[in-house]
């Protein structure tokens, strides 16, 4: 299929590639023999399965570690690392057991080349085959590797967590080149005042503003540009209780909000600022959280609110937060779509929540701070059997999720876990996301054997 992501893996000869180019495609598809320089074309096959999120073309390289380089030789090699700059996503397989003089040098080119020094490489620590080899990868990010994998192609040993990385690599999406840079979900109670807001950052009327509940049945979008990049808003249908009759046309507007809130990059909770927050407003706010999308809870109609003070935004927050804890780590913010009163500042902040939202972690970066990280001897400390992390990487943006290899799942109660959240956070810059970690005990590293 044309257009889709390119995944290329590279390396000398002899280290697995064709294994692993096997193994992912799960057809013997490559010659694989024990005898360097076998592969000598560039193999391409379409992936296109229920693991992946999106089909890409997955390529098997030639070894590049040619010796006595003749006229086919040095073609072969040329065509290969053309391929590589034309790549999304390059799997490097090195061998745990025989790290030689080209590996070195290929690692070089990868940070100097031009163009794939741009590229997004992730090093697979190919025949790592048991439990102790795993975790021990110090030798391999001295090379200054970012992202490192250790695998066994032939017994499939971290497929699962490799097919992870694949997805968290590559698009979430096959993007056209019109498409919006941030799509914005408005959700709320009904006469929250979200077409209101839709039209105020139009700057036209695009929906219809009323008075009377449930006014807009359908999710209303339209695209609009902000700080030169295009942005697409979404205004959903009101999210009420469900009636005892069930109504059909209530139960189509919430499959169709619900589609929206799928779609949306951001999410902007709007709450009324005459009611507060109420119970069904604190369900929304569930809903959302439970998709992991970067949210903003906005209260709106705060031009109405009476008798305010310098201090009354604050006093407001507190009770807000009171109500709903995990309020103080995501961003608040009072508004007036009909006056457009802080409507500038509210757009600003769906931007740089939605940049933070698509940060990538090195699992370098994670480890080098697990290893420095002064808040593991509080953990030890206050625990009988320590826990202890021995991994982490990150594996996907949406949520922003983080899994932990660890001795014992058992060891890390929500409290543990919550203040290795809060460590994150803070270390990386990720205030307001909703960071979520995923754990997995250390002997699970055999997933992906089928």
């Amino acid at each position: 299929m044309k257009g889709l992501p390119v995944v290329t893996i590279v390396g000398r000869q002899n280290v697995g590639k064709s294994t692993l180019f096997n193994a992912i495609l799960r057809a013997q598809s490559a010659i694989t023999e024990n005898t360097a320089g076998v592969t000598r074309d560039v193999l391409q096959k379409t992936v296109e399965r229920s693991e992946f999120k999106i089909p890409f073309t997955l390529s098997d390289t030639p070894g590049l570690d040619i010796e006595n380089i003749d006229e086919i030789s040095k073609e072969i090699i040329d065509i290969a690392f053309e391929h590589l700059r034309n790549s999304d996503l390059i799997l490097h397989v090195i061998d745990h057991k025989d790290l030689r003089k080209y590996d070195h040098k290929l690692i070089d080119l990868f940070k100097k080349d031009e163009i794939l020094k741009d590229k997004m490489v992730l090093t697979l620590i190919n025949k790592v085959d048991t439990e102790q080899d795993e975790y021990d990868l110090e030798p391999f990010y001295k090379l200054g590797l970012n992202e490192l994998l250790p695998i066994s192609a032939l017994g499939r040993r971290n497929f699962d967590l490799l097919y992870q990385k694949i997805n968290f690599f590559l698009p979430d999406k096959i993007k056209m080149p019109e498409d919006p840079y941030c799509k914005i979900a408005i959700i709320g109670k009904p006469n929250s005042g979200k077409s209101s807001l839709l039209n105020t950052f139009l700057g036209y009327k695009r929906a219809v503003v009323s008075d009377v509940p449930g006014t807009t049945r359908d999710s209303v979008s339209d695209q609009f540009y902000f700080q030169n990049q295009k942005l697409e808003i979404i205004d959903t249908a009101g999210i009420r209780r469900k009636s005892k009759t069930g109504e059909s046309l209530e139960f189509y507007s919430y499959k169709r909000t619900l589609h929206s809130l799928g779609e949306a990059d951001v999410v902007v909770l709007l709450v009324d600022a005459m009611k507060g927050l109420g119970e069904f407003d604190k369900k929304i706010f569930g809903e959302i959280q439970e998709l992991g999308k970067p949210m903003i809870v906005a209260v709106n109609k705060w031009d109405l609110v009476p008798e305010k003070e310098s201090n009354s935004w604050k006093h407001y927050k507190d009770r807000m937060e009171a109500k709903l804890s995990i309020l103080k780590e995501r961003p608040l913010i009072s508004l007036s779509a009909k006056e457009k009163v802080r409507t500038h500042k509210l757009l600003e902040s769906v931007v740089a929540l939605y940049e933070k939202s698509q940060k990538k972690l090195t699992t370098r970066a994670l480890n080098d701070w697990l290893s420095k990280w002064g808040g593991k001897n509080k953990v030890q400390k206050a625990s009988n059997r320590p826990p202890k992390v021995y991994y982490a990487t990150q594996v996907s943006q949406i949520p922003f999720k983080i899994l932990f290899f660890v001795n014992d799942t058992k060891l890390f109660p929500s409290n543990i876990l919550s203040f290795y959240r809060k460590s994150i956070v803070a270390e990386f810059g990720l205030d307001g996301l909703a960071v979520e970690i995923e754990l997995r005990n250390r002997n699970e590293g055999k997933e992906g054997r089928e």
